[in-house]
């Protein structure tokens, strides 16, 4: 049997080691490469097969969500696995939006995340089983209203980042008066991008302000 090819992509050492070690024991599992980055395993999808990557929400250079939205668009067929810290329901619908196959947190069982990286080998789609609520809660939320009549949903902290952004803060700024890294900033506004469906911090804002957020 063909063994499925896996990519892990994370900007903390000691997880590409961990999770690499984990993985290799699995007879079903061969782990063919590693990346610290968004960007560098976009470089790496360009040389090598890849059937799942498991992939870090939170790195420098090229955040998770980013590098989600290019795999989709240039490597289809691999299957997408976040493996996060972070389970904000909002954040979660986004990734499954933009093509994510499955979410799990880092504190998953070993047992789980391979029986993860197997289901989404097969197409099935795949989260850590108290999320679903998470989700379930952020897509019934009563949100603002889009031009469009769409229902994005908008959270607290990302209004406070959308009106820090409006008064010209740098992301270096927004991320001290929030006491968050610039990582996690940059996450947000590349979330907001998605879910305003814009292109940029100008048209976030003025969507913003169209639609009474700020």
């Amino acid at each position: 049997m063909e063994k499925i090819k896996v990519l892990i992509a994370d900007d903390h050492q000691i997880m590409l080691d961990g999770l690499r070690a984990i993985l290799n024991k699995d007879k079903s599992i061969q782990v063919v490469g590693k990346a610290s980055n968004g960007l560098e395993a976009l470089e790496f999808l360009k040389k090598e097969v890849v059937d799942v990557i498991l992939l870090d929400l939170q790195m420098p250079v090229m955040d998770g969500l980013e590098t989600t939205m290019h795999i989709k668009k240039s490597f289809p067929e691999v299957k997408i696995i976040m493996l996060t810290t972070n389970d904000e329901g909002s954040i979660i619908t986004s990734l499954f939006k933009a093509g994510a196959t499955g979410y799990l947190l880092k504190n998953a069982s070993k047992e789980y995340l391979i029986k993860g990286i197997k289901d989404a080998h097969e197409g099935k789609k795949v989260i850590s089983s108290h999320l679903t609520e998470k989700m379930i809660e952020s897509l019934t939320q009563d949100p603002k209203k889009g031009n469009d009549g769409t229902k994005p949903i908008i959270t607290k902290r990302e209004i406070e980042v959308i009106k820090l952004i409006a008064q010209e803060y740098t992301t270096q700024e927004i991320a001290d008066q929030l006491f968050v890294s610039t990582n996690t900033v940059a996450t947000h506004k590349r979330n907001l991008f998605v879910k305003m469906d814009v292109k940029n911090s100008v048209g976030m804002v003025k969507k913003a302000v169209d639609w009474g957020l700020i």
